[in-house]
């Protein structure tokens, strides 16, 4: 006979919360502290299994189960923060980032907005590697999964309950083909394994799995519930302390923090053990209600700090993170999540509160997505052939820029200038690819042939040309051999300095000062680059070398623009302040080249 599951609320888990939280704030704070703090991860998705599977239970056992209700609590619990902190990110993003970053922001805006983030973290490479201040909020790829896993758990759960004898063997099975699934995938693509649900579900299993032991009748008596106790937190903080992020988590080593927290979880109707007693006690259990607010607010703040601080010490970072995370997550708990929640749960509130939550969604994605299109220029191959992105600047003449990324970083610039001058941009350039003729993969066919379709008055070439041609520049040649007669002219731009490693945020953050140099190989790869291309210069061909604009007296970089931006995006990319600078350059280049092409282009 299955026993009610409407314990009330127990104090002691909002305590494990506290526990969680910190792990992962310390673990982003400095991973030098809790290097394995970020399982704290691990311990909410147990937390979240084990709550959402007794509410459910509850509801089924007392024939109350209700998909609309149970939605309805959802979008009440998470949504009011959840939409807020990505609104708040979005608004100081624009003030704060750069155009290329901004762009970024805003599709990873509408993906968590979506609850597809995970999904779209794919494809930006390892959770551990990626630009930690360019990205505030990859943290929300954890809210993906479960929303992901809520999707389909509720009726798993329903049918498991009413149709199977053992519905708790049945969902120990299912769980353990997610776990097989997280060890074997971790082993060949270890950020498939992290990011995506069917390897992390078995995490949310283990949780549901004590629920659901606990709805067929079983409680751990005192003894056997200390032990379970003392033994689930020895593992959290072996886990902790242990733990370091590498290329084998989560694999099998993600059962230590899952297996605690499920330990810690049954040892919690016993509230006078010693260890129930004190993640009950006030600070904690106050550190928990906060918990979700903080989760959210911390790595968004973190971040943004990082970003427009860089050069500050990190005393000073450190102390603005920590209170503008507090302030900003006491705010968010006591105006937004708390009254909200209260609100949007009201039964005759659910049609409101899911149109509201669907128009929110619609609102953030659409955003988003404006941001990416905007702030961004990059075609996709598949738009190459009828003109990628198009800036209707005004019939002036046309301009098309073709090339790999080294282009499409001039893409924000050259629409504005667009824009201005009153002509029309086609924007080409695809990043990671190439296009130049003979290499392998080539998009050159599809370029060529739009721009002999289209005869534009000037075609800008901007390639990384130290890694795509060698001293006799061939493929160059070959390209403008079968663009003459074509176009009016075209303009090809050299690369800039390559800027070295420290040159970067994170660089400075660790120390490093100017004045930064070239690197003698990256600055010998270049020049040649450059001499190559200029053997080209002539009556329709124009060479821009923007070298000079970033390079100082003593051939010293210039990272600082007079705005305080970084000019460099990464050590191969400019910024936006950094094409800015080159903004004259170009608003010459393309001038000259319109007006000789004024009346007989």
């Amino acid at each position: 006979m299955e026993r009610s599951l409407s314990w009330g609320y127990r104090p002691a888990i909002d305590g494990l919360r506290s526990v969680a939280v910190v792990s992962v704030l310390l673990f982003h704070f400095d991973r030098g502290v809790m290097g394995g703090g970020f399982v704290g991860v691990d311990v909410f998705f147990v937390i979240s299994g084990y709550l959402i599977g007794s509410v459910l239970l509850a509801d089924i056992e007392g024939d109350r189960f209700s998909l609309a209700r149970f939605y309805q609590r959802r979008i009440a619990r998470i949504f009011p923060a959840f939409a807020t902190v990505i609104a708040v990110t979005l608004a100081f993003g624009w003030l704060i980032y750069s155009s290329q970053d901004f762009a970024s922001l805003g599709a990873n805006a509408a993906a968590a907005a979506l609850s597809v983030i995970n999904i779209k973290l794919l494809f930006q490479g390892n959770y551990f590697a990626l630009s930690e201040d360019a990205q505030p909020i990859l943290h929300y790829w954890t809210l993906a999964v479960e929303e992901q896993f809520y999707l389909t758990f509720p009726v798993y759960l329903y049918l498991l309950t009413r149709l199977c004898r053992r519905p708790l063997l049945v969902n120990l099975c299912v769980g353990g083909v997610s776990f097989a699934a997280c060890i074997a995938v971790t082993y060949v693509n270890p950020s498939y394994a992290f990011y995506l649900l069917p390897t992390r579900a078995w995490e949310l299993l283990a949780g549901s799995s004590l629920a659901l032991s606990e709805w067929k009748g079983f409680r751990a008596g005192h003894p056997h519930a200390a032990i379970a106790a003392w033994a689930g937190m020895a593992l959290l903080v072996v886990s902790f302390i242990g733990i370091r992020q590498n290329d084998q988590f989560p694999g099998w080593i993600a059962s230590f923090p899952v297996i605690g927290a499920v330990l810690v979880l049954s040892a919690m109707s016993n509230r006078d053990l010693f260890l129930v007693r004190l993640l009950s006690r006030p600070a904690p259990v106050a550190v928990g209600k906060l918990s979700y607010s903080l989760y959210l607010w911390h790595w968004a703040v973190f971040s943004l700090i990082d970003y427009r601080f860089f050069a500050l010490s990190n005393l000073s970072r450190g102390a603005l993170k920590i209170a503008i995370t507090a302030i900003a997550s006491l705010m968010t708990y006591r105006m937004v999540e708390k009254p909200l929640r209260a609100v949007l749960n009201k039964p005759v509130l659910q049609i409101p509160t899911f149109v509201g939550a669907a128009l929110t969604i619609a609102s953030l994605s659409i955003v988003g997505i404006l941001v990416r299109d905007n702030f961004y220029f990059d075609a996709t191959p598949a738009r190459i052939a009828s003109g990628g992105i198009v800036i209707a600047g005004g019939s002036a003449g046309s301009v098309v820029l073709a090339g790999d990324s080294q282009a499409s970083m001039y893409g924000t610039e050259l629409a504005s200038l667009a824009r201005e001058m009153g002509f029309t941009l086609n924007i080409v350039s695809v990043a990671g690819g190439n296009q130049l003729p003979g290499a392998l993969a080539t998009y050159w066919p599809d370029v060529s042939a739009f721009i002999a379709q289209r005869r534009p008055d000037v075609v800008i070439f901007a390639n990384a040309w130290s890694a795509k041609i060698t001293a006799d520049a061939e493929p160059v040649r070959a390209a403008l051999a079968e663009l003459k007669g074509r176009v009016g002219h075209v303009i090809l731009l050299a690369q800039q300095p390559t800027a070295p490693p420290a040159a970067s945020r994170q660089g400075i953050r660790a120390g490093a000062r100017p004045p930064f140099f070239e690197e003698p190989d990256a600055r010998t790869a270049r020049t040649t680059a450059t001499a190559s291309l200029e053997r080209f210069a002539g009556d329709w061909v124009i060479v821009g070398d923007v070298s000079p604009v970033f390079l100082g007296r003593n051939d010293d970089i210039r990272l600082i623009s007079e705005n305080g931006r970084l000019t460099y995006q990464d050590s191969e990319h400019l910024s936006d302040a950094g094409t800015a600078m080159v903004r004259p350059l170009l608003a010459k280049a393309i001038e000259n080249a319109l007006a000789n092409c004024s009346g007989r282009c």
